[in-house]
């Protein structure tokens, strides 16, 4: 009965997936973000692990585990593509643009100048970037989270920028994906590879047929396996397959959420979530440590979360969590509502085509430039999409040298 619950939801999952792509005209869509980093973790490594390791979780907490992982697809996927909505014109958006290359690359050096402290501090392990991951999961949020999102928004600029040819194009994706490896997080390297393929789709009207997305989801498959390989090592040499099914303990972690019959918190957890990420601990260094997805951790791990290596994470535990057996039907809530803010950018980004039209379909993607674990930063994202489509339009020229005749006032007739 496990299996059955992995199999039907991916055949739901699936099924949504194939809708949305063949309603589109292409296979790389909205989906496809959340779709390669779905199905692996949550559904092929777990029958991996359910067959060769066996899973204690129980039957219940297996249906409501998948079927909140399905009942949200499918609402997000038929809200996106049935519901009409309005376009809406950001600040700056529509107008004619300098499409300028400078902002690109001054804002992936300010990134780079930003994370700089942390290497500089931790230059014993830049040739293991993980253990610096591991080192500064508390108190360095700034320099992390702002940097990635400098280094994102400058990648976007550049896309959108006038005569950037493939080699420079392909040399600063390079530099962006090499800084972020510096930060250790597999993740957001794929980031980028997900801005590229939806600015192809969605920005130059590309359309990606069966063939080529089979070679895509291939070219993803190799580029995570070798993600693994640069970061975690040990994991994929030492342990193989079976470390590798390991890695997908969140899924099982948010089922021993709904096994602990733990709550209901009535949306405390979540709102925690919403409000404390927003807090830098910079300035606020009383800041709690135990709130939100973290309270799961202290309760079920706390020796790791004692000593603060990294937690891991509960998929959608806090849900379970703070609502029981309704996190099924509020997951589909927010799964409609989901589609329709993706219907909206999409439809703006159809309109005027600008840079934050484009930030606000990643976002709404799943493709956040602001990468704060499980908060919902509309507002913070409308901001950055704000700021790219001001840089945008900026209009860097260089200034014409004056005629020999113009650079000193014509003299006065002699009185």
């Amino acid at each position: 009965m496990r299996l059955s619950s992995i199999i039907v939801s991916l055949l739901i999952v699936a099924a949504a997936y194939l809708y949305v792509s063949k309603r589109e005209g292409t296979y790389v869509n909205v989906l496809t973000a959340s779709f390669v980093m779905m199905i692996p973790a949550e559904y092929l490594l777990q029958m991996y692990y359910l067959l060769a390791v066996g899973d204690s979780n129980s039957v219940y907490a297996y249906i409501l585990s998948y079927g909140t992982f399905a009942a949200y697809t499918t609402a997000f996927a038929l809200a996106y593509t049935w519901i009409r909505m309005p376009a809406i014109r950001l600040p700056f958006g529509g107008y004619e643009a300098g499409r300028s290359r400078l902002p690109a690359y001054l804002l992936l050096a300010a990134a780079v100048c930003l994370y700089l402290p942390v290497l500089i501090k931790f230059r014993a392990d830049i040739a293991d970037p993980r253990e610096i991951y591991r080192e500064t999961r508390t108190g360095y949020g700034v320099y992390f989270f702002l940097s990635l999102t400098l280094a994102y928004l400058a990648f976007i600029l550049l896309l959108f920028a006038k005569r950037v040819g493939k080699i420079e194009l392909s040399i600063f994706f390079l530099l962006c994906v090499g800084f972020t490896w510096l930060q250790g997080s597999k993740g957001h390297m794929l980031g980028f590879v997900f801005i590229l393929a939806l600015h192809w789709v969605y920005v130059q009207h590309r359309r990606i047929r069966l063939f080529k997305f089979l070679i895509f989801t291939g070219a993803m498959a190799l580029f995570g396996l070798l993600l693994f390989i640069v970061t975690t090592p040990d994991l994929i040499l030492g342990g193989g397959i079976q470390g590798l099914a390991a890695y997908s303990d969140y899924t099982r972690n948010g089922m021993l959420v709904i096994d602990s019959g733990m709550g209901p918190f009535y949306g405390r957890l979540t709102l925690e979530n919403q409000i404390y990420p927003r807090i830098p601990r910079v300035l606020d260094p009383e800041k709690p440590k135990d709130f939100g997805d973290l309270y799961l951790a202290e309760h079920f791990y706390p020796d790791q979360f004692v000593t603060n290596v990294g937690a891991p994470a509960f998929a959608n535990g806090t849900w379970y969590a703070d609502f029981g057996v309704m996190a099924l039907p509020l997951q589909l809530v927010a799964g409609i509502l989901s589609g329709m803010m993706l219907k909206l950018f999409m439809r703006s980004l159809q309109r005027y085509g600008s840079p934050g039209d484009f930030i606000m379909v990643l976002f709404a993607c799943g493709v956040p430039l602001i990468t704060l674990g499980s908060t919902f930063l509309l507002p913070e994202s409308l901001l950055l999409a704000v700021i790219a489509n001001a840089l945008f339009c900026l209009r860097i020229r260089r200034r014409r040298p004056l005629p020999p005749e113009a650079e000193s006032p014509p003299l006065l007739p002699a009185t």
